[in-house]
């Protein structure tokens, strides 16, 4: 049975954490979801003294390009609206955040991995 587009972001965010984990990330959730913007956030992390708001785009072949490419525009806002949420529920409101996106290429072994740090901005 082929793998669904669930199980393959599932499969992807797994992927995500290890790789930010063995990079010095402490994960501090994973799937935050925004009830009030209807964002949600793949991985929230720390690093360092920075709370990293992390999209994770998990793939198969290139005939959409690579998945790092795959955030546009208005997902970039409903993550941002959520990150504030996040923020203001945790009183993190001085903390430095960024937002990073990670694609990972499944049809690859071991899945090939880009982490692009600081993707897009926001000002909430």
């Amino acid at each position: 049975m082929p793998e669904s587009t669930r199980d393959r972001g599932t499969r992807g965010e797994m992927i995500a954490v290890r790789h930010l984990r063995q990079n010095g990330y402490t994960i501090l959730i994973k799937n935050f979801r925004d009830t009030i913007s209807r964002g949600e956030i793949d991985i929230i992390a720390r690093y360092g003294e920075e709370i990293v708001f992390v999209e994770v785009k998990s793939g198969r072949g290139k005939q959409f390009g690579p998945p790092e490419t795959w955030v546009h525009p208005r997902k970039q806002q409903r993550i941002a609206r959520a990150a504030q949420r996040y923020l203001q529920d945790h009183q993190l409101f001085d903390s430095p955040c960024r937002f990073d996106v990670i694609g990972i290429m499944l049809d690859q072994t071991p899945p090939h991995i880009t982490h692009i740090e600081q993707a897009f901005w926001s000002n909430y």
